[in-house]
């Protein structure tokens, strides 16, 4: 995943979601005794406490740091995952549907750091739109996922924060359906800015936090021995399919055996009776292919179109087309009619690119009925 971009924290706008349920701000104060609290705490008086200086007040910062997390997650999506978060953890929040996201997220923070830090990785997992996928040698449960992470994670804090200077290693993991889910977050210490009105112009507090400056995404599969990673630098993503293969699966060549990189067919594209087999009422379409052909000096073609194969149909290329490589596809899926269609982009033997934040688990499934991706 790229690095992170945290969106400004208006301070005010976010403070102001407080208003009626100021209990809440109070009792995030109180998880830190030695910080005096306005009595009584209104809006204008927290923010007055935030504006004023505090120095290297350690107790401070994490007490802002933890302000910025709940902001980080009250967005509509982040709403949305909140409760099923919720739901996940079977947990019951008295006033869930009464309260602004800005109040939920921070009302989990205090109450369920559990239930928090679950909705956080749900968002950000969200956000994966390019993987890598390996093959592993076979189906293998992971024994003990809570003791292999500690041991991942040392493992990683060697890979980066010696390589990188990395501050920190935080690996957060989750079960979603039949994968492992793991995220990577690799933090640092740096100056976060809360934005601020005074008399009309905006001030900024200053105060140091942990804040992710990048995350990494790995989802593995016990039930087919798949892994998939997404990372910005291929060299990482080599080091930390190893490192999960010794933690998890005690295997350092679990992922990198024969044929461990094929996970695409895009050949099967080319076969003359293929067609696309979806649900009633969802929609599939092939938007963009592109071909190499066997010849001298290796053309490469690429046809775009609202459906690529009445294209290749009506220009009679299909057969043309039929002895060439397949290097990249790009299909459209409709879920439903007049729903906003994914985009799935295909390319190389393993490469998969489309938003996971809805309906992921309906395009792999999609992609294995049509045999495009192989397990």
């Amino acid at each position: 995943m790229a690095a992170t971009k945290h969106r400004t924290f208006n301070a005010d706008r976010f403070l102001d979601k407080f208003t009626d349920h100021e209990a809440v701000l109070v009792a995030h104060m109180a998880r830190w005794p030695d910080l005096t609290a306005p009595n009584p705490l209104t809006m204008d008086a927290f923010k007055d406490y935030l504006k004023a200086p505090h120095g290297d007040n350690e107790n401070f910062e994490q007490m802002v740091e933890a302000l910025y997390q709940a902001y980080d997650l009250s967005t509509k999506q982040g709403h949305e995952l909140m409760g099923e978060a919720i739901d996940q953890n079977q947990l019951t929040l008295p006033g869930l549907h009464d309260v602004s996201r800005e109040v939920l997220a921070l009302r989990l923070h205090i109450e369920n750091p559990v239930t928090f830090t679950l909705a956080t990785n749900l968002l950000f997992a969200s956000q994966v739109d390019k993987f890598v996928s390996y093959k592993g040698k076979e189906p293998r449960a992971v024994a003990d996922v809570a003791a292999d992470v500690v041991d991942f994670r040392a493992k990683l804090g060697e890979l980066f924060v010696n390589r990188k200077g990395t501050d920190k290693i935080v690996v957060q993991h989750f079960t979603d359906g039949d994968a492992l889910n793991f995220i990577v977050y690799h933090e640092r210490r740096m100056t976060a800015e809360l934005e601020l009105k005074l008399n009309g112009a905006a001030v900024y507090v200053k105060s140091r936090s942990f804040r992710p400056a990048r995350q990494d995404f790995i989802a593995y599969y016990p039930k087919t021995g798949r892994l998939e990673i997404e990372t910005p630098i291929p060299k990482e993503r080599d080091l930390m399919r190893t490192a999960f293969a010794v933690s998890f699966l005690k295997d350092e060549g679990f992922f990198s055996g024969p044929g461990s990189e094929v996970a695409l067919r895009l050949q099967k594209l080319t076969e003359p009776g293929f067609a696309f087999s979806v649900d009633e009422g969802h929609y599939v379409a092939l938007r963009e292919i592109t071909f190499k052909l066997p010849q001298n000096p290796a053309p490469t073609f690429t046809i775009k179109s609202k459906n690529a194969f009445t294209t290749l149909n009506l220009n009679r290329l299909r057969d043309t087309f039929a002895g060439a490589t397949v290097k990249a596809a790009l299909i459209s899926i409709a879920f439903g009619e007049g729903k906003r269609p994914k985009r799935v982009e295909l390319s190389s033997s393993n490469t998969l690119s489309f938003s996971r934040a809805t309906r992921a688990n309906d395009v792999l499934t999609y992609l294995r009925r049509w045999q495009l991706l192989v397990d």
